[in-house]
């Protein structure tokens, strides 16, 4: 004769007692056992990423808080010139994108790239970047055309776009987007 197929539910033997001597387990056992393993659960988990050697990958990072020691040597010393004094609130570092973002105690926030090169700089609200901040981080073709129409105090920000070309918004009344291209030409105004 054929026996029916028997459908259990995952972890059976801890809900079911059976007639073999030797997997015997009463029902004050069985839930003894699965209270304690939910609390051994419980604490594990935590305990296990407190152990996580300092220096070792606790898994996938996307982001992680950093010191101001820890930024490439040259965005420190691009802070160091131009921001001397000023105290860093925030720095992070985003290992997917490949960039460090730096929140100063003046409003000013900066994204650098690994080797730190800055791609993005921006003003606080109703504020300008200094002309030597600004001469530093675009090409020289487009600092000098900036300068000459008389534009070179008046950035809010500088973004490198796409490795392709810098978009400079201005303090001015709209048309306030100046594009240049990475060799520093001119390309057009946006709104």
């Amino acid at each position: 004769m054929e026996r029916e197929a028997v459908v259990r539910p995952p972890l059976f033997f801890l809900f079911e007692t059976y007639s073999e001597p030797n997997i015997k387990i009463n029902d004050m056992k069985r839930r003894t056992l699965l209270i304690m393993a939910a609390l051994a659960s419980l604490f594990a988990v935590p305990a296990a990423i407190a152990q996580t050697p300092a220096g070792s990958s606790p898994g996938l990072v996307v982001a992680a808080s950093q010191t101001a020691a820890q930024l490439p040597s040259s965005a420190s010393k691009f802070i160091d010139r131009h921001f001397k004094g000023v105290g860093i609130l925030k720095c992070e570092r985003y290992f997917a994108k490949g960039k460090y973002e730096v929140e100063l105690a003046n409003g000013v926030d900066i994204e650098f790239d690994n080797s730190g090169k800055v791609t993005e700089i921006d003003a606080p609200d109703r504020a300008t970047l200094a002309a030597s901040v600004v001469k530093e981080v675009v090409p020289a073709k487009t600092f000098k055309h900036l300068e000459d129409n008389g534009l070179a105090s008046k950035v809010e920000t500088v973004e490198f776009k796409r490795g392709k070309f810098y978009e400079v918004e201005l303090a001015i009344p709209s048309p306030d987007t100046y594009i240049f291209d990475i060799n520093g030409n001119f390309i057009i105004i946006d709104d």
